[in-house]
């Protein structure tokens, strides 16, 4: 995924204040090549749990990341290109080195219940099975 905006351009679209902790979060999702866990994101950016709990929730919130649960009960965060929270794009997870990935180039389908008398709020698609990389080893 390819952003020719600043972090803080991001920031301020989203109508979020611009603080150190939010752009220090903002610029490792911005590096990351693969979703990141909690974990990875506190040693990346250096901030506390309470400021990096507080920073993906507000991004989430207004659409700049999205969450990723692949099956082992970690969340992973992604920038997310579409502006919402309910996923624009498939997600990948390697069952032999356990790589997450986000599918950005394969779109998915909008998904109405309304006449059935649903409101979809988010929507999920993982696909499992082994990566390229994996696969040629």
């Amino acid at each position: 995924m390819v952003y020719h905006e600043e972090g803080p351009v991001l920031l301020a679209r989203a109508g979020l204040r611009l603080t150190q902790g939010r752009r220090q979060l903002l610029e490792v999702l911005l590096r990351a090549d693969h979703p990141l866990s909690h974990q990875e994101l506190l040693e990346a950016s250096g901030l506390s749990r309470v400021a990096l709990y507080r920073a993906l929730d507000a991004f989430r919130q207004a659409g700049l990341v999205h969450r990723i649960e692949a099956g082992d009960r970690l969340w992973r965060y992604a920038m997310c290109s579409c502006g919402h929270s309910v996923h624009c794009h498939p997600h990948f997870t390697c069952r032999v080195c356990g790589a997450v990935e986000c599918l950005n180039e394969v779109s998915l389908p909008t998904v109405s219940l309304r006449e059935m008398g649903y409101r979809v709020e988010e929507q999920e698609v993982y696909l499992r099975g082994i990566c390229g990389k994996c696969s040629s080893a």
